[in-house]
């Protein structure tokens, strides 16, 4: 055992290979496991149980053939709760800086009489980059949103909606519908908002791990107010 390993790793180990059961990866209080049917996911949550594990409901897993149990699942829970969702992830809120230096570059090039190209090149190259820092300048320096009591309220190319919790039915999340034809939706996913009147309501489109972190915070908002409704 590495010393990173957690105390509870060998005994898992040893149950999963007696109940063959193939384990994909783990962490501090996590164990991620092959389950590719639900038949599969009761017998495996039933044998783990003996060591304090709980299932952990995620449609990714079910989507993926795994199935993730937790020692600890309130752990989990409180991370989603302080995941930040208001902004975009830095490494998006730098992208339109990258396009306005490049077409202040390329105009300054232009405007000294420098480079190899003729004029006409600069200025269509350096329209399309004044262009690009536009619409991701409305894209992602636009879009916030915000968590309140009485609902969300989404910002998005700097116009404000607010969603009220009880309008929301579910959230979901699903590949960007240009992942096949252009190399940088492959890793972005659309989270979307389904409203009670059976309409929806456009998140935005993100990096999937930060789409899919938002997704999993806003469902954990719905459903805690549903249960302070309930109760």
């Amino acid at each position: 055992m590495r010393k990173a390993d957690p105390e509870w790793l060998p005994e898992a180990r040893a149950l999963c290979s007696r109940a063959r059961i193939t384990i994909l990866g783990w962490g501090p209080d996590m164990l991620t496991v092959e389950a590719k049917s639900p038949q599969r996911v009761r017998e495996i949550t039933s044998q783990l149980s003996a060591l304090g594990f709980q299932i952990i409901d995620s449609q990714d897993d079910v989507a993926a053939g795994m199935l993730s149990l937790s020692r600890n699942p309130d752990a989990g829970q409180a991370k989603k709760a302080s995941f930040a969702i208001s902004r975009r992830p830095w490494q998006e809120q730098i992208e339109p800086v990258i396009w306005a230096l490049g077409g202040a570059g390329l105009f300054t090039s232009l405007y000294r009489g420098t480079g190899a190209y003729s004029p006409l090149f600069f200025v269509v190259v350096g329209t399309a980059l004044v262009l690009l820092f536009l619409w991701d300048a409305l894209r992602i320096w636009g879009w916030r949103l915000e968590i309140l009591p009485e609902g969300l309220r989404l910002r998005r190319a700097f116009r404000w909606r607010e969603i009220p919790w009880t309008d929301i039915r579910a959230v979901e999340s699903a590949p960007a519908l240009l992942r096949r034809l252009h190399a940088r939706a492959r890793n972005q996913e659309v989270v979307t908002l389904q409203l009670v009147s059976n309409s929806s309501e456009r998140v935005g489109t993100f990096v999937y791990v930060f789409a899919r972190n938002l997704r999993d915070r806003l469902r954990l908002e719905i459903a805690q107010r549903q249960n302070s409704i309930s109760m």
